[in-house]
């Protein structure tokens, strides 16, 4: 088996195209597109205000539902904002 080296600018090209087939798709299907914004780990550590060290005992316990390919892990932006949401919640019942 092979490996493929695509850099982040050429897999930012393949992943709009594969959005864009999609959404012609689900028009043509009469179907709404459902697809899933990904974030990087700098993504999420910027949103929710962590370290990477944090990131990682979040992806270990659970608390952050990942997907990995090779070596870097992706979050679905919603599994971030209910995890901003119930952080802040928390920040707020505790004052």
């Amino acid at each position: 088996m092979g490996y493929l080296i695509i850099t982040d600018q050429n897999w930012q090209k393949i992943r709009d195209e594969i959005l864009s087939l999609a959404d012609c798709c689900h028009k043509a299907f009469g179907e709404k597109c459902k697809h899933t914004d990904w974030l990087h780990n700098g993504d999420v550590c910027q949103l929710l205000n962590i370290s990477k060290r944090t990131l990682q005992h979040y992806r270990d316990t659970g608390v952050l539902p990942f997907a990995q390919i090779g070596h870097k892990c992706y979050y679905k932006r919603e599994d971030v904002e209910r995890l901003l949401q119930t952080k802040s919640e928390k920040t707020k019942s505790n004052k």
